[in-house]
C-alpha cells in the first residue's frame, strides 16, 4: 500500500487488526505497509481490500498479489465443495 506521508505506522497498526489480516508491516521502498491477509476465495479477497483496506485513513493506493501454492507442497482440500463433483452411491 501507498499511504499519506506520516501515515504508515499507524495504518499498519488499523490494517493488522482487520478479519482476514494475519499481519501488516510499515516498510520501506515504493510501498509504505505491506500486509499478508488469509482468504477463502478472491470474493472474500475483494470485500477485504475494497471495504476494509481502502476505507483506513491514510490509504491512497492498494496493489493486490495472490500467492500461489509451490508445486511441491500437497493441495489442501476446499472447504467448499465443488457443485460439479458429482458422488455416485455405490450398491452394496
Amino acid at each position: 500500500m501507498q499511504l499519506a506521508p506520516g501515515k504508515a505506522r499507524e495504518a499498519a497498526r488499523v490494517i493488522a487488526k482487520i478479519p482476514g489480516v494475519k499481519m501488516a508491516h510499515a516498510v520501506t521502498g515504493p510501498f509504505d505497509v505491506i500486509a499478508f491477509a488469509e482468504v477463502s476465495d478472491l470474493a472474500e479477497l475483494s470485500d477485504l481490500v475494497l471495504a476494509r483496506v481502502q476505507n483506513v485513513k491514510g490509504v491512497e493506493k492498494t496493489q493486490t498479489a495472490v500467492a500461489v501454492m509451490p508445486a511441491d507442497e500437497p493441495r489442501r482440500r476446499s472447504l467448499r465443495p465443488n457443485p460439479r463433483s458429482k458422488k455416485r452411491a455405490r450398491k452394496v
